[in-house]
């Protein structure tokens, strides 16, 4: 089974703020709509989350996320047939890691690709986490050789952009979190874009500079674009289509499997969420 992973934080948005409950976190703003079997709709499907292990002192979480799907039943009586349309669900294995706030799912695009995935994430936590004046921020953890590839087989470089989230405390660059950390303090924003173009292709960097912003993004802090000249034309990369992958030989078809040997599972996958992460 190939996993994707999502790193998810969340950034104050409102001076004037909630109080949080008693023992809550701010990165339990993400967790708690889980938990609780939100639900959300998203194109015309409905879709919450089942755990299989709610211990408070599990930092790694195991579970299921659902999406409803209409299956059309035609009964027989004896007087001719019923028909109606039934709900059913389809499902993707998820692990969470409340320590590295980090969410790896199944990767399986007919149930929903990984853009759907992070699409319905934030709609299931966003109202949530603002009802207390913060906002959630949600980005993949992407190949961290993808980017200097992609420049050193081009042939020109005209455009470099991110999108950076700030500050995000676990992931990235020291350099990058403290320069976040600053502009927060002095704005109190929730996110940085920086687009640097030279439209003929000879767009220069100072590659310790860039490799701060790479690297933070890559961690789940943001993403990134490139623009670059590769046969005498121009084509664009986005961090999105390289996502950091994993794959573990594992059937998650079965929860009350997954249920029964949990203690063994939470620490196989305490392994997969660490390989993935990878700073």
């Amino acid at each position: 089974m190939k996993f994707f992973a999502i790193r998810y934080f969340s950034v104050k948005a409102s001076i004037t703020l909630f109080p949080l409950d008693k023992g809550m976190k701010p990165r339990d703003l993400f967790t708690t709509p889980i938990f609780k079997k939100s639900e959300t709709n998203y194109y015309k499907r409905t879709y919450t989350a089942r755990v299989l292990n709610e211990n408070d002192d599990d930092n790694v979480i195991l579970g299921y996320l659902l999406k409803s799907t209409d299956t059309h039943i035609i009964e027989l009586d004896q007087e001719l047939f019923n028909e109606e349309d039934v709900k059913n669900w389809e499902k993707l294995f998820f692990i969470l890691d409340r320590e590295r706030q980090i969410i790896a799912f199944e990767h399986n695009s007919n149930v929903a690709t990984p853009d759907n995935v992070k699409n319905v994430l934030l709609k299931l936590t966003t109202a949530y986490a603002n009802s207390f004046g913060y906002d959630i921020k949600l980005d993949f953890l992407i190949d961290k050789f993808a980017f200097w590839d992609i420049i050193e087989k081009s042939n020109g470089l005209y455009q470099v952009a991110f999108d950076l989230n700030s500050p995000n405390l676990f992931g990235g660059s020291k350099k990058a979190n403290e320069w976040l950390a600053t502009l927060k303090e002095k704005h109190n924003m929730t996110k940085v874009s920086v687009d640097f173009r030279n439209e003929s292709g000879d767009l220069t960097y100072n590659e310790e500079e860039m490799e701060s912003y790479r690297d933070y993004a890559d961690s789940g802090g943001g993403n990134w674009t490139l623009g670059v000249i590769e046969k005498n034309k121009k084509r664009k990369y986005k961090s999105e289509n390289h996502l950091r992958r994993k794959e573990i030989d594992f059937n998650a078809d079965n929860p009350k499997t997954i249920k029964e040997n949990i203690f063994f599972l939470v620490n196989k996958f305490k392994e997969l969420i660490i390989n993935i992460d990878d700073k």
